[in-house]
């Protein structure tokens, strides 16, 4: 198995952390390492270094070659401009299958949460078993409470000669609350994280049957892989290329998908909220750098040099980034997008 992984996000809902020029999975949010050093550590046990591919824009490739050091530097894709999932995939597979087309590749995020890191590389052995049966196979993570922040997956009944391996019967968009109560209670629906197991030959024949312009342009690319022209021909090809997500060019259209149903500790770390969560599962205070919380409930404080003190507060994000400060409740982090483009057209570009 090989493994390629999309690392060209800005994480823009955990500003003022994460910016333009230094994104989320460049930061060590959870432990000591970064969720890009971390994502490579986690698959090195059962993937040889040389055959990690990461897909990721030009402005962050340098950093993230620092991040993943074990990883070529002639392995790691730099897109000219965000192409959306669906072409960062491709390219990955592009790259997989020049040297061999019959090669099972995993697909995972450089930006998200992973803590049980043993049953992750069990889970991509049964995966990898499977993958020659199916079209490809979404891990599909079980969920813990009734989130209206991710999609789903509801799974049918097991494969012939893979027990834990299931049919997709479909993919559902993210619900309102009390759908996501019903998807919980069932027990046939998972979230989808977007973790994915193919054969490259197969993912690359899917992408020709449902976006045969993306695979046009994946092949002109994959002539050049190696020459002196690989960039050039990349910026060529993709220009004017629509940004579709590999979850509606190829997941929703695709009629033979699996699932494998697996309990990963996982978290997309995609707000403030959500790394609160990661950090004090049964809530409480999250601290970080020089702070003096009194009377401070269910709070998380990211300090940097100057010193945060709070009295009397409960159900905030506090974090100071040196530059700029966001103080917001718990409640309305999964909005910073908001923020976001606030600052924007306040003409504040340099704070993003």
């Amino acid at each position: 198995m090989v493994a390629v992984f999309m690392a060209g996000g800005s994480g823009t809902r955990l500003w003022p952390l994460s910016r333009e020029n230094n994104p989320k999975q460049l930061h060590a949010l959870v432990g000591e390492q970064s969720l890009m050093a971390q994502t490579v550590s986690r698959v090195l046990p059962c993937i040889d270094p040389g055959d990690i591919w990461i897909v990721t824009s030009e402005k962050y490739a340098d950093r993230i070659a620092e991040h993943a050091p074990s990883v070529p530097r002639n392995h790691i894709i730099a897109e000219p401009y965000p192409l959306g999932t669906n072409l960062a995939v491709g390219l990955g597979a592009i790259h997989v299958a020049k040297r061999d087309p019959d090669a099972v590749m995993f697909v995972g995020w450089a930006d998200s949460y992973i803590a049980n890191d043993v049953e992750f590389r069990r889970v991509l052995q049964i995966a990898e078993r499977a993958a020659p049966d199916v079209d490809g196979i979404i891990i599909g993570v079980e969920p813990t409470y009734p989130a209206t922040g991710y999609g789903y997956i509801e799974m049918g009944d097991p494969l012939p000669n893979h027990s834990e391996v299931h049919q997709i019967v479909r993919f559902e968009e993210k619900p309102g609350e009390e759908k996501a109560r019903h998807f919980q209670e069932s027990g046939r629906y998972l979230w989808n994280p977007g973790i994915s197991v193919w054969k490259a030959s197969r993912l690359l024949y899917l992408i020709q049957k449902y976006k045969p312009d993306h695979y046009s342009a994946l092949v002109q690319v994959s002539r050049a892989i190696g020459t002196p022209h690989e960039a050039e021909v990349m910026r060529e090809a993709f220009q004017g290329l629509d940004r579709e997500a590999i979850d509606t060019a190829i997941f929703e259209h695709a009629d033979n998908l699996a699932t494998v149903p697996v309990d990963l500790g996982w978290s997309d770390v995609g707000s403030w909220s959500a790394l609160h969560e990661v950090l004090s599962p049964e809530g409480g205070n999250v601290i970080r750098g020089p702070v003096i919380a009194v009377e401070t409930n269910n709070t998380l404080i990211f300090g940097s040099e100057r010193l945060i003190g709070t009295l009397g507060v409960s159900d905030l994000v506090i974090v100071d980034a040196g530059d700029a400060i966001l103080v917001a409740h718990r409640d309305y982090a999964e909005r910073l997008k908001e923020l976001h483009s606030a600052i924007k057209e306040a003409g504040r570009m340099e704070f993003l």
